[in-house]
């Protein structure tokens, strides 16, 4: 017995060695990870600051990006208020004089206004804030025009890489032709996606390829492989050279040259760094003479990635491009014996990444391309083969020939056209894209398991069982409104704008779009996306308030994206040219026992803008919700006039967001409501909601809620339940990043 408890403890140990292994390795990774992001929040712009001019010294640190009526970029500080302080801050400038003068490197002295780093946040929405936290950014704001801005210097001395693809950049620009395609070459060479449009992206999602203009590891692998097949054969050529240093190992190092520097001029992203770990693991042990393991090489560069940055995981492209591979390792891996020709091989891998890739596009993008294959046949070959490395070798013989290196960007693009006339063939002229969110985690581990199944190995038992795990995706119904008199209302954080939904058993009514802004409108940013991620796939009546540009601002987005059957509106002219009816009072229909009713505009009162608003009470049992677009007192007097009787509701969405203009007392005392909501912007300009309106609501004893605080604010009842308190979102899927 003595003898035997040693070896049976040695067993043990060698049997719980990898288990210890993996849970130490565990642990000191979230360790890191905790430290990571400690040091990247140790520094939170306090409250009392936001809003107040700042004196901030440092350095450009990004690529400005223009857009209309300024420019914006990313500033590495190195004092604030003549403390010093290495924090990342996010810049705009309206400042037409000093636009032109930003370069990334340059140092300057700014006098600035900050804000914390706070983004809309609704379901199925873009986490902006996590977006910031991921690029190390812990304020945002603007230059404060006509105040004293110094430019402190300006060398290349200071990011001279950036300054290096600043100046290749406005080289490509100036030589390729000045249509919609030169800005993805940008990209595809450079990494410089900022100039791309709305509908080169369309096109790109539709047919599934906006890999090509992401650079990733199949632009820096495949870089590597030509250069190291062109180089083997180059060098098998000469009779000397080969006695110097083999012939592979020669082209080895020269596609890890090239993939060095193609990986610091297209600005490093995270696939890019996973491709390169990659092929300088394979370089290293090809040196070394020993066999390179595809799965060795793939959890290196894992290790590297997240040990260089933690908050990898929180990237879109972290996930996609280590999926894309590890799927591509796991079927190879296992043809072991299997010939096909290259056409059949191709074809195999398409369909592997595409087929794993698609609970991952979903949950992302909330949507799938169903041409990708037939898109990539072509474009795929095009863009690798010869659009790339002839925009890459031209943009690096622009340092030595400009006469050359624009022969061959023009030749690059050239050949780009000619893919691109057949993607947008495929985007215009068929249904490419299934548009099907995954609603919660289940349903994604269950897709991920039966997708993992069904690559298994030849003969491993029952893979076809993986079937049963993707039952949950294409047939999970989620949640809606079971019964009639049942209605869901959710205000949408849109920012400094106005957009509701209302569901109800069988119908859905969306009132007022959202605003537009230079970088998109909230009908592409949130509803759409909210819509998908609720399994919705029509508007039945979409009401817009009047044609202010905060609440018609993403009408177009919306009807391009999805059926709506009516259109309502107190300003048609400014939904044109798409039809819609004028809003009048008296107007009413019923949806599954739930009554609609315009309140305003009352036919005979010359109204118009604000005051023209279209006014809709929405009402179940003894509940009720009151839409008031931005009708200010006029029109609230006229209302407490002609429908004092009828105005009275359970939740109000506060009249012109909250405005001093609005919410007089007599109109409040009609309403009498339970909930007041305010659909503002975080430390929006105008103030919004005015004190003086805040504390008359607060007066009555009403509850009051700000999208701002709160994000997406959603109530539910019926008519026979009281309405309870709302669920914010904001504090349902709260995370460390979230502000407030």
């Amino acid at each position: 017995m003595v003898l035997l408890f040693p070896s049976l403890l040695g067993i043990i140990l060698k049997k719980f060695r990898i288990m210890f292994i993996g849970v130490l390795v565990f642990v000191a990774g979230f360790f890191w990870s905790t430290v990571y992001a400690r040091w990247i929040t140790h520094w939170n712009l306090a409250r009392e600051n936001e809003g107040k001019p700042m004196v901030v010294t440092g350095y450009v640190s990004s690529l400005p990006r223009p857009w209309d009526g300024g420019v914006s970029f990313e500033f590495d500080t190195e004092t604030m208020e003549n403390r010093h302080l290495n924090t990342k801050i996010k810049l705009s400038c309206y400042d037409r004089e000093m636009q032109d003068k930003v370069f990334i490197g340059d140092k300057w002295k700014l006098t600035v206004k900050l804000r914390r780093p706070h983004g809309t946040l609704n379901p199925g929405g873009f986490d902006g804030e996590k977006h910031m936290l991921v690029r190390h950014i812990r304020a945002t704001g603007y230059v404060i025009v006509g105040a004293t801005n110094v430019l402190l210097a300006s060398s290349w001395c200071s990011y001279p890489i950036g300054r290096l693809r600043a100046y290749l950049i406005n080289r490509i620009t100036k030589i390729l032709p000045q249509n919609n395609l030169a800005a993805p070459i940008v990209a595809m060479v450079l990494g410089f996606e900022d100039t791309i449009d709305q509908e080169t992206w369309r096109i790109l999602r539709e047919t599934g390829t906006s890999y090509l203009v992401a650079i990733s590891g199949l632009h820096i692998g495949l870089v590597a492989s030509l250069v190291l097949v062109l180089i083997q054969f180059l060098w098998r050529c000469s009779s000397i050279l080969p006695l110097i240093i083999p012939a592979r190992e020669a082209g080895v190092l020269g596609g890890l040259g090239l993939s060095l520097v193609y990986a610091a001029i297209s600005g490093l992203s995270i696939p890019t760094k996973r491709a390169l770990v990659i092929v300088v693991i394979f370089s290293i042990r090809t040196f070394l003479r020993q066999r390179n393991s595809s799965w060795e090489a793939w959890l290196w560069s894992l290790f590297i990635v997240l040990l260089l940055n933690p908050m990898a995981p929180l990237t879109i492209g972290f996930w996609l491009s280590f999926v894309a591979v590890a799927a591509i390792i796991y079927v190879t891996s296992n043809r072991q014996g299997v010939r096909a020709g290259w056409i059949a091989n191709f074809g195999h891998m398409q369909f592997t990444v595409t087929l794993v890739l698609l609970p991952f596009t979903l949950l992302f993008f909330q949507q799938f391309s169903l041409v990708t294959m037939v898109a990539n046949a072509i474009a795929m070959p095009a863009v690798c083969f010869a659009v790339i490395p002839l925009a890459l070798f031209g943009t690096l013989l622009l340092l030595f020939s400009e006469n050359l290196g624009a022969l061959l960007l023009l030749l690059a693009s050239k050949i780009f056209s000619l893919a691109w006339h057949w993607l947008s063939f495929l985007a215009n002229n068929f249904n490419c894209s299934w548009y099907h969110p995954i609603y919660n985690r289940y349903v994604l581990i269950a897709t991920i398991l039966g997708i993992i199944l069904l690559l298994a190995p030849r003969g491993f038992p029952a893979r076809y069982l993986g079937l049963f795990g993707l039952v949950p995706l294409f047939f999970y119904i989620p949640p809606i409104p079971s019964n009639d008199g049942e209605v869901w209302f959710t205000l949408l954080d849109v920012g400094q704008g106005l957009a509701a939904v209302v569901q109800t058993r069988n119908h859905l009514l969306l009132y007022d779009t959202g605003l537009k802004l230079p970088s998109g409108d909230s009908g592409s940013r949130v509803i759409i996306p909210y819509l998908r991620q609720m399994g919705i796939g029509k508007i039945d009546t979409m009401v817009v308030s009047h044609g202010d540009s905060d609440h018609s601002g993403g009408v177009s987005s919306i009807l391009q994206a999805m059926p709506v059957t009516r259109i309502v509106t107190s300003d048609p002219g400014a939904i044109l040219p798409h039809p819609s009816q004028h809003c009048m009072a008296g107007q009413k229909w019923r949806w599954d026992g739930v009554d609609f009713t315009m309140l305003a505009p009352q036919e005979g009162y010359e109204l118009e803008g604000n005051n023209a608003s279209c006014v809709l009470k929405i009402t179940t049992g003894d509940n009720s919700i009151l839409l008031t677009g931005d009708i200010e007192r006029r029109t609230e007097k006229n209302l407490v006039k002609t429908q004092g009787d009828k105005l009275g509701s359970t939740i109000l969405i506060a009249p012109h967001h909250g405005s001093a203009t609005s919410s007089t007392k007599d109109f409040i005392e009609s309403v009498v409501p339970k909930y007041v909501l305010f659909p503002v912007g975080y430390r929006n300009r105008f103030r919004f909601p005015a004190k003086k309106i805040m504390a008359r609501y607060l007066a009555t004893g009403a509850d009051t809620l700000n999208v701002s605080e709160a994000g997406a604010i959603t109530f539910k009842f019926d008519t026979k339940s009281a309405i309870l308190y709302p669920e914010k979102y904001r504090s349902k899927a709260k995370r460390f990043w979230h502000d407030g």
